[in-house]
């Protein structure tokens, strides 16, 4: 055994800086040691973009191949930007010292605002000559390059991203013709601005849905299972053309969002199978939902109310009047629900949201038995409308018109509704046009829609779906000023309720990142457009069977297991969230099996497609489109690094970079398929990531 192999790593290190030291003094001495390789290290930039005024910075790894003794590292910076008046460095100084046991250690460069206009500037960290060690010979390996944006007024690219999964599906795919790794849509809100991005999404066309079913049944086209959800994911991926040969349109993801998030407040559910075996019905209840995102808020709430799908879900189509001397009553499901989930609540509430209280400090109801009864008065008299309705009782079962109103079978006595508002004795239309039931019903929505409640019950639970699940109260209270009075004495004035959600300080503040509280767990399935958005997902054939997703995500849209969604916006989990008296409404379908299902399904849909079980005819299978990502297979830091943008908005933190990064270079050339295999396994793992699946 020669002498060197005994020696201890840290006496090696040692003579190895000696006989550098003697090197450089111009004279030689051998100490035994002259055959012992220094140890090679490299820099691993992890994230390389940094905006004055984001606090997320950039990240540059300092790694060596071994991890025994500590080892310390030399480097400068230099660039365009200068270090203390444009960035700074953690750990401060131009040496770090990997730890005794580690093999990478990480320097943090936050940017410092100020408020001069500069260009983009540069920050290049160039390995040093030290004791110990070597300096490789490749560039990529010795100098790491970051990017210093400055704050123009306009979105950094984290900030965009964390915008786009706010407010849409998250960031897109990137085109393969650009330089850069910023996806599509990023880019675009980055050179919009927020405001403009969201008036340019106002602008766009209602992305309907029911077209698509129409289209099948002309064609005669045998429907595979839920091919209501066939429609609903070409519209959530932004499928231009909806059906073969329909006109061309323009993604649009805000409303989109919008529609998803008020489907999941005004539930329908194909779990009532009257409604399972109404698909267009269904949709047409969706499309109707899309209409009225960027509508008024008072029409919205008619329009459900009158709707045949939501009349067969709360039973109040065919809801005939009471009948004392049979001893009958209205069926007063709807009328419970319109206030308890779609208007009022249950609670008065201040105008930021909290629970107004009694002398006794006790909340105070907002409704009672009485209200109910008086509401079901009201809805009372609706049956299917449409040209050949000359019944009420056996009319058509026409599911894409509005409910048609009886006052033949509406109560038309004097009723008693909230804060006073008092409906008179009708007089019943003759012949019957139902005139006096629907003036009940208009009066009933006025009543609700105009409650002091309504702005901050809806308002607080929109905030809930889109930013954050435990709004303060100042929060609530902004928006829900918008929803009183949109600046030009309008009530409900939809446009003005999102724009106020999305561009509130506590939406857009990046000093949220930092705060615990603030946040929310992704929806599952809204988790997993993002995913397929990030890929540009698409199926070669046109089809896109996507159903069945439901018991992966415990969750589907139109599939509400009840009238109270998947979830409810009060919902606390047990432990730290539930003892700080917070809520955290998605954790609710988080449970022993949807935090093994999701991630399982992830691992497959990148082999096999984001169908349920895969798809025999492989031009069915809606599969991502990787050419991206494969041409970084061999680059594995710029492979996370894009991935990280797209799926967590930059947030990846270290550890969990070193961690991924090491899985996926431990597959080499001596596997199969290792190329496809580490592009499979860097996606997998960090949408398996917590940083994918929580929104700060």
């Amino acid at each position: 055994m020669c002498l060197p192999s005994l020696i201890s790593p840290r006496v090696r290190q040692f003579g190895a800086g000696l006989a550098l030291w003697c090197s450089l003094l111009g004279f030689g001495l051998d100490l035994g040691l002259a055959q012992v390789p220094l140890e090679p290290v490299k820099l691993i930039l992890m994230d390389g973009e940094l905006q004055e005024g984001w606090p997320d910075g950039g990240m540059v790894a300092v790694r060596r191949t071994g991890t025994a003794g500590a080892l310390a590292v030399n480097f400068t910076f230099t660039g365009t930007a200068l270090l203390g008046t444009d960035y700074l460095v953690t750990p401060s100084g131009t040496s770090i010292t990997i730890p005794d046991g580690e093999r990478e250690v990480w320097l943090d460069f936050t940017p410092v605002s100020d408020v001069l206009k500069e260009a983009k500037e540069s920050i290049v960290m160039t390995l040093t000559p030290g004791a110990g060690y070597a300096v490789p010979t490749l560039i990529a390996d010795k100098v790491a390059t970051l990017t210093l944006a400055n704050a123009a007024g306009l979105p950094g690219v984290k900030e965009a991203c964390r915008f786009l999964t706010q407010s849409a599906f998250g960031p897109d795919a990137d085109s393969s013709a650009d330089s850069d790794i910023v996806p599509q849509n990023v880019a675009t809100v980055m050179r919009l601005g927020f405001s403009n991005w969201i008036d340019d999404q106002f602008k766009k066309p209602v992305g309907r849905h029911q077209p698509y079913l129409d289209y099948l049944v002309r064609k005669k086209v045998n429907v595979y299972a839920d091919a209501k959800m066939q429609s609903w994911w070409r519209r959530v991926l932004g499928v231009s053309n909806l059906y073969p040969g329909a006109p061309a349109q323009s993604a649009d993801p805000l409303r989109q969002r919008v529609g998803f998030a008020l489907s999941e407040i005004f539930v329908i559910s194909d779990g009532l199978d009257e409604l399972a075996n109404e698909p267009r019905g269904m949709l047409n209840y969706y499309d109707m939902l899309l209409k009225h995102s960027f509508g008024n808020f008072r029409a919205l709430l008619y329009d459900v109310a009158t709707h045949p799908c939501m009349g067969a879900y709360l039973s109040h189509l065919k809801n005939r009047k009471g009948d004392p001397v049979a001893g009958t009553f209205p069926d007063e499901n709807f009328a419970r629900e319109i206030m308890q989930l779609f208007s009022i609540g249950l609670w008065e509430l201040n105008p930021d949201g909290t629970q107004r209280l009694d002398v006794e400090s006790k909340p105070i109801p907002s409704y009672d038995n009485e209200d109910i009864t008086n509401f079901a008065r009201v809805f009372t008299g609706l049956s299917f409308g449409g040209k050949r309705a000359n019944d009420f009782w056996w009319p058509p079962a026409d599911y894409l018109v509005p409910m048609k109103m009886w006052d033949e079978h509406h109560d038309v006595e004097p009723k008693i509704l909230l804060n006073g508002v008092t409906l008179p004795l009708r007089t019943a239309s003759v012949p019957d046009q139902g005139t006096a039931g629907l003036l009940d019903v208009h009066a009933a929505i006025d009543c609700l829609f105009n409650h002091p409640n309504t702005g901050p019950f809806i308002c607080k639970q929109l905030i809930q779906r889109f930013v954050t699940s435990n709004p303060s109260p100042a929060y609530v209270e902004r928006v829900a000023a918008k929803f009183a009075n949109n600046g030009s004495n309008v009530r409900g004035d939809m446009k003005a309720v999102i724009k106020a959600i999305l561009l509130d300080d506590d939406a857009r503040s990046p000093l949220k990142l930092s705060d615990a509280a603030f946040g929310k767990m992704k929806e599952p399935y809204l988790r997993t457009v993002n995913l397929a958005r990030a890929f540009n997902t698409r199926s070669s054939s046109g089809a896109y069977r996507m159903a069945y997703l439901g018991d992966i995500h415990f969750q589907q849209p139109l599939s509400s297991p009840s009238v109270f969604n998947f979830f409810r916006p009060g919902y606390s989990p047990a432990g730290a969230v539930g003892d700080a008296g917070m809520v955290a409404p998605e954790f609710q379908i988080l449970n022993a099996i949807s935090s093994i299902s999701v991630p399982n399904y992830y691992y497959w849909v990148v082999r096999q497609g984001f169908n349920r079980w895969g798809e025999q005819n492989a031009a069915n299978a809606v599969m991502p489109q990787l050419k991206i990502e494969m041409s970084l297979y061999n680059n594995v830091p710029a492979l996370l690094r894009r991935l990280d943008l797209v799926l967590t908005g930059g947030t990846l933190s270290p550890v969990q970079h070193q961690i991924i990064r090491e899985a996926v270079e431990a597959i080499h050339d001596t596997m199969w398929d290792w190329k496809r295999e580490r592009v499979y396994l860097a996606i997998y793992l960090i949408a398996a990531a917590p940083e994918a699946a929580i929104l700060h």
